[in-house]
Formats: C-alpha cells, sequence, structure tokens
C-alpha cells in the first residue's frame, strides 16, 4: 500500500506532561533592542554567538522565599544555558570570545498587601455613616422662654460641632485611603515592568473595560498575586566590561518569565519555566504571552496527497 502523506493541524503547541506533573500556564515577555539583528548562516540557522554569564540576584523590590536562594544560581544558569544553547548561544570558553555578558535574575514579587487599604475603605465607610447620622439630627426650635431658646441654640451648637468632626473624620480617611491606593498604584507599576505586563496592561486599558471586558482585570489580578519570575538579559559583552561611562548599559535583548507562587515550588519548576520561555531568547515575543494550558488540541487530519513511490516490501 502506497503511504499516505497527511496534514495534522496544531492548534495550540504544548508540552506532553504525567498527570504528576502537570505543566503550569507560564508568562513570557521578550524584547529586543531595535539595532541587534542575529546574523544567518547558509543553511538558515543562526550564526553561533558565545556569552558569559552573570548572577543578578532579586530586582529591587522583589524577594526570595524559601524555595529560593543564592546558591541555586549554578543549577538555574545550567538550565539557562541548555535552552541558549538550543537558540545556538554558547558559553564562551575566554572571555576574549564572548559576544554578550548574560545576567540572571529571578526571585518572587511582593505584591501590594490590600489589608492596609481595605481597612482604609471600611475607615471610610464608617466615618460617612457617621456624617449621615449628625446630619441626620433634626432639632426642634423652642421659642417659648428665652431658657428654650438658649438650650436650643446650644443643641444646634452641638450638632454643628458634631458635623464639623464627622467630616474631618471623613476627609483622614479619605486621605488615608487615597495614599494607600496611590501606594498600591505605584507598587503594582513596580511588579508589571518586573513581570513584562506593563505594555499589556496598557494595552488593555481602555473602554472595553466598561463594556464588559475582562482583560484588564485579569492582568492586574496577575499582578497582585505573588509570582516567581525570572529575567534573563543579554548586554553587548565588550561594552558592559570596558566602557567607562557611568550610564547604565542598555540590553541587547530580554526575556522575562514567570508562574503563580500558589502551590507551587520554584526549584521544581524552573526547568519547565525555562524550556517554555527558551524560544524567545534573543526573540521579540511581540507581546505578553500567556500560556494557559499544556494541553494539545488535534484537528482533523487532512490528506493533501500521496506518494505513489514504493518505499520498499514488508
Amino acid at each position: 500500500m502506497s503511504p499516505i502523506r497527511i496534514l495534522i493541524s496544531l492548534f495550540s503547541a504544548a508540552l506532553i506532561a504525567t498527570a504528576d506533573d502537570k505543566p503550569i500556564p507560564v508568562s513570557i515577555y521578550s524584547k529586543v533592542a531595535h539595532d541587534y539583528e542575529r546574523e544567518l548562516e547558509n543553511g538558515g540557522t543562526y550564526k553561533r554567538e558565545y556569552y558569559a554569564i552573570g548572577y543578578g540576584g532579586r530586582v529591587d523590590g522583589t524577594v526570595w522565599d524559601k524555595t529560593q536562594e543564592k546558591e541555586d544560581f549554578p543549577e538555574i544558569a545550567g538550565l539557562i544555558a541548555q535552552e541558549l544553547a538550543k537558540q545556538n548561544y554558547h558559553f564562551s570558553p575566554d572571555k576574549d570570545q564572548a559576544d554578550l555578558m548574560i545576567v540572571l535574575h529571578w526571585g518572587r514579587t511582593d505584591p501590594f498587601s490590600g489589608g492596609n487599604l481595605s481597612d482604609s475603605v471600611t475607615d471610610a465607610g464608617e466615618a460617612i455613616r457617621a456624617l449621615n447620622d449628625a446630619q441626620a439630627v433634626q432639632v426642634e426650635v423652642d421659642t417659648r422662654s428665652q431658657e428654650s431658646v438658649s438650650q436650643t441654640a446650644s443643641l444646634v451648637s452641638e450638632q454643628a460641632m458634631e458635623v464639623q468632626r464627622a467630616n474631618s473624620i471623613l476627609d483622614g480617611a479619605l486621605t488615608q485611603m487615597q495614599a494607600e491606593r496611590g501606594d498600591q498604584s505605584r507598587r503594582d507599576e513596580q511588579t508589571a515592568r518586573v513581570l513584562g505586563y506593563t505594555d499589556e496592561l496598557a494595552r488593555n486599558n481602555d473602554v472595553a473595560r466598561f463594556a464588559g471586558a475582562d482583560r484588564f482585570d485579569v492582568l492586574i489580578d496577575e499582578v497582585q498575586d505573588p509570582r516567581y519570575y525570572v529575567i534573563v538579559t543579554a548586554y553587548d559583552f565588550k561594552e558592559i566590561t570596558t566602557s567607562k561611562k557611568k550610564r547604565k548599559p542598555i540590553p541587547r535583548w530580554v526575556t522575562r518569565f514567570s508562574i503563580r507562587t500558589r502551590g507551587n515550588d520554584f526549584m521544581d519548576r524552573i526547568d519547565d519555566m525555562a524550556m517554555r520561555a527558551g524560544d524567545f531568547f534573543g526573540r521579540e515575543s511581540g507581546r505578553l504571552i500567556r500560556q494557559q494550558t499544556g494541553e494539545v488540541e488535534i484537528g482533523e487530519l487532512q490528506v493533501i496527497g500521496s506518494d505513489e513511490e514504493t518505499l520498499g516490501d514488508n
């Protein structure tokens, strides 16, 4: 029987894993400098580039938890090196051959704690109720005698003072709530930069938010949820090692990837994270890539032709 060539449509690519090692959603964002372009060999593969690798530690504003420590660097660097090699980046045997300096940062984001904000919202609500109660008091005016007029004036004065006190408490509660919201916004912006969510949040912060679209809310929830992250940054080796200028060097490319911390151990997951993100080392991701599943969906098989050549008798 002649073999039949078939085309299998894959609607989403992913890794096959056992039930005990279920793939996890990984968010990936990769940027390349506008003047960085890899050379191609005759066969269409990227020309080999060599790198040195350096320890970056935690990014400011982030932390390490019990699953992460400085001593993990050699293991993390080894896993990253495996994925770099797939993109034809190879560890340099000596500094004179190095094209890039790869710097690794990793850690856990430390999002804003909503406890203080929640308390300030509660305090503001109670202050509003107290003000409404103070304003709702009705003083009956009694002018039958000088004494009753004096008592009425005293009651009116007391109510005015109570309203003033309630207004002052409300102003303080609203100021505190505004300050907490400002702190949360600044922390969210900082965390979004670390994770590579900034551009995607800006793209989805539009009128669609108020028309039922939940993309922005989903993204901000991920930013506000603690996440394990890794940042692989490539610098020009000669620039970073010989330049006497004090300005911060400009990366040739940066790849950021992360997973949520809940239910995950960083060192148990770093190999899976690196393998998923490795395809983007030295490449633009275009937008934030949020891998939400580890399943493979296979479309209908389509016969696109037949091969009449005989490959041999069985």
